[in-house]
């Protein structure tokens, strides 16, 4: 079981609706598309705390990679002014 904990770059609070939502949504997907169980995850404003079970051949750096690589991705590709 792991718990993981990241922030926006300088803990700005975007995670505000319809954003939080949607990210829910591509972090829940990446999981299914991954065989990731993410057992929680809660998205307050400006950080997201999620807690996965994994099979301990597969190491938490490339989970954390992974889901943050393609949640970022996803999400500036829905909402390209966050960017800015």
């Amino acid at each position: 079981m792991y718990h993981f904990v990241w922030i926006p770059k300088y803990r700005h609070k975007v995670f505000v609706e319809p954003y939080r939502e949607a990210m829910k949504a591509i972090i829940h997907k990446i999981g299914y598309d991954y065989d990731f169980d993410i057992q929680a995850l809660e998205i307050p404003e400006d950080h997201i705390h999620m807690a996965i079970k994994g099979e301990p051949k597969v190491a938490p750096s490339h989970v954390m990679q992974v889901i943050k690589s393609i949640s970022a991705r996803e999400f500036f590709k829905l909402y390209p002014e966050i960017k800015k």
